[in-house]
């Protein structure tokens, strides 16, 4: 159970900041990603291949 609730909060923590990292770095083409409890958890529970759909979800 308390492994469970530290991979959750550890999930939503990189979802954060990963969506921190890529407003920062997107500023410099004009893209953002909102903060939306959405993308968090899009990011933070798949990683990489979750900041790929969220950018496909936005650009459709």
């Amino acid at each position: 159970m308390k492994e469970k609730i530290k991979y959750i909060i550890k999930s939503l923590l990189i979802g954060i900041f990963g969506i921190l990292i890529f407003n920062l770095l997107g500023q410099f083409i004009n893209i953002h990603i909102p903060f939306s409890i959405l993308f968090i958890l899009l990011i933070g529970f798949l990683r990489l291949p979750g900041l790929i759909l969220s950018l496909l979800y936005l650009i459709i």
